[in-house]
Order: structure tokens, then C-alpha cells, then sequence
């Protein structure tokens, strides 16, 4: 009689033991699709324009050479749940040159500590406010405390449209590090 109860119980065991890894299983291809939607903001882009795709900032038209022009960067944010159009990433300095006519873009962020660069017109350089840092209008450091020249943009004109790559640097850094 001991050997009629020990099998059954070894059968009920055994079927215990499948049925848990099967309803494991079953579980777990029901869940993996949630977590991936949950997890797909991790690998996937979500900020369109920020660092990889030209933005458009200005008509070619409205530059003057010497005269440096300040435009906001705007692009499209977006994630798992929700997508945010026209959302500023941020702000360049366009420049003109006076001699040739050739276009660069800077970061309105002081590399020094992340301030507002501005643009002084009667002294006819670009001016960091917080800590008196000057740069001329080829972005070069004059004075000041700010361990590098004013951060320079891809620009690109594609009928009669400046575009620019935005991206954002490390600051306090001699070293010019996208973060």
C-alpha cells in the first residue's frame, strides 16, 4: 500500500511543478509586451531636433553681417505617452561675417557656469552678465573667467532657411563635452 499512495503523490507533484512553470511562462509572455511599452523611452529618441536633426531659426534674409542675431530653437518632445510640438530647446547667436559673408551659429550658454550670453551692440561683443566673461564676435574668449570659447553650432542654410543641430555642453569644463 505504500507504494500505491507514493505514486500518485509523485504524479500530483510532478503536475504541480508543470503547471506552475507553464502559468510562469504564460505570464511572462503576457507581461513582456507591457514592459517594453513601459521601457521604451529608454531607447528610443525623445527629443526630436535636439542634437541630431537641423531646427529652423531664421530666414537668410534676416541677417546682417557683424550683427548678430538671437533666435529660439523649438522642437518636438516626445514619449511613450505623450507627444509636446514646438517646445524650446533652447537659444543660438547667428553671425554673419563681415568679411566673408560665411554664417556660424554659438550656444547662448556661457560655458563658465550656464548663464545667458547676450550681446553687447556700443562694445561689440558678446557678454556673460553673471561673471563678466567677454568673447568676441567669432565666439573667442577675450576676458573673464569662462574656460573656453562660446560653444559653436552646426548651421546649415537650405533654401534660404538657417537651420541649426542644437545641442547642449558640459560647463565649467575646458573640454567642449555634449551632454
Amino acid at each position: 500500500m505504500a507504494n500505491g499512495t507514493s505514486a500518485p503523490s509523485e504524479r500530483r507533484s510532478f503536475l504541480r511543478t508543470i503547471t506552475a512553470w507553464l502559468g510562469a511562462a504564460m505570464g511572462a509572455v503576457v507581461a513582456l509586451p507591457g514592459l517594453g511599452f513601459l521601457a521604451s523611452p529608454l531607447w528610443r529618441e525623445t527629443v526630436r531636433g535636439g542634437g541630431r536633426t537641423p531646427l529652423r531659426v531664421a530666414r537668410l534674409t534676416e541677417l546682417k553681417p557683424g550683427k548678430p542675431l538671437r533666435c529660439d530653437v523649438r522642437g518636438e518632445l516626445q514619449d511613450a505617452w505623450s507627444r509636446v510640438p514646438d517646445v524650446k530647446l533652447g537659444s543660438c547667436w547667428l553671425v554673419k561675417s563681415e568679411t566673408d559673408g560665411n554664417l556660424r551659429a554659438y550656444s547662448t550658454v556661457c560655458p563658465h557656469l550656464g548663464c545667458g550670453v547676450d550681446w553687447n551692440d556700443e562694445q561689440r561683443r558678446f557678454v556673460c552678465p553673471c561673471h563678466d566673461s567677454f568673447f568676441s564676435l567669432d565666439g573667442k574668449v577675450i576676458t573673464g573667467p569662462s574656460p573656453r570659447d562660446m560653444d559653436e553650432l552646426d548651421v546649415a542654410v537650405e533654401a534660404a532657411e538657417v537651420k541649426v543641430v542644437y545641442r547642449r555642453f558640459r560647463v565649467g569644463t575646458p573640454a567642449k563635452v555634449e551632454v
